[in-house]
């Protein structure tokens, strides 16, 4: 019998890959290091905003907007190597069955907008990545890309009803006659879209939501199954929480109660690079 270097299972000598995290025996080195090829390392380092071969050091926070974020969230979906296989068949499911590239992250405040949830799910997870060495390094960084990205997945919905519902409403000048256009119809120009919750999913918690999506495609250990569920709600598990759960609360508290904020990151000088 061995141990998964990755995840500490227990299984047969003559396994090649680890049935919990996919770990592949055959890229591995006997010393029980995981091989990533150059590629996916350098594409990892890019993901976490800190260059190959540099010091050790917190770096500063990128700020995810429209404008990038197509770019950032590439990179962090190529940095997924020991899971891709299932990686990529989630990945595939959410942009091509769902709302997940246009969904807002909210009814309302800043990311009440399309491609809202895509920002805020890069913008948690570079947080995640960039704070992990320093608060657990323990965590591997292909977990934070999973728990990070997709602990608020649940915000798509299910395939064919999605979680928010889109009314787009004329400018001012039209509203004043009280009229208002379906997301089926839009003037350019002179539109602006409002959000609601489609009353016709099943009532069922965002975090939970989001790990029965997530739990479709991809085997999560447990500490990854808390995190996705509870991280945003941390006091409904009480004093049982996992370290999983604990950093990426971190990390989603930074990026809603400051990075969302232009006046906290102006008072408290935080660094931010456009």
């Amino acid at each position: 019998m061995k141990k998964c270097p990755d995840c500490g299972m227990t299984i047969a000598n003559q396994a090649i890959r680890c049935p919990k995290c996919k770990y592949n025996f055959s890229e591995g080195s006997d010393a029980g290091d995981t091989a990533v090829p150059a590629a996916a390392a350098a594409v990892s380092a890019a993901a976490t905003g800190t260059p190959v071969n540099a010091s050790a050091g917190i770096m500063p926070m990128v700020d995810v907007t429209k404008d990038n974020v197509d770019e950032l969230y590439g990179q962090l979906k190529a940095a997924v190597v020991k899971r891709k296989t299932e990686f990529d068949h989630f990945i595939d499911f959410l942009e091509n069955r769902t709302s997940w590239l246009t969904a807002p992250a909210d009814t309302e405040g800043a990311l009440a907008c399309e491609k809202g949830l895509l920002i805020r799910s890069v913008a948690v997870t570079k947080q995640l990545l960039r704070i992990k060495d320093t608060i657990m390094p323990q965590l591997d960084e292909e977990s934070a890309i999973i728990i990070g990205l997709f602990h608020d997945v649940g915000k798509v919905g299910v395939e064919g009803k999605p979680y928010f519902l889109v009314e787009e409403h004329l400018s001012s000048s039209s509203s004043a006659l009280g009229l208002s256009f379906s997301s089926r119809i839009s003037t350019p120009g002179t539109s602006s879209s409002s959000y609601s919750i489609n009353p016709k999913l099943v009532g069922m918690d965002v975090g939970v939501r989001s790990l029965y999506l997530v739990s479709q495609y991809m085997l999560v250990s447990e500490d990854e199954a808390q995190a996705i569920s509870y991280a945003d709600k941390r006091c409904s598990v009480g004093g049982a929480l996992s370290p999983y759960t604990l950093i990426l609360g971190t990390a989603i508290d930074l990026q809603k109660n400051i990075y969302e904020n232009k006046d906290t990151i102006d008072s408290y000088s935080f660094t931010v690079l456009k």
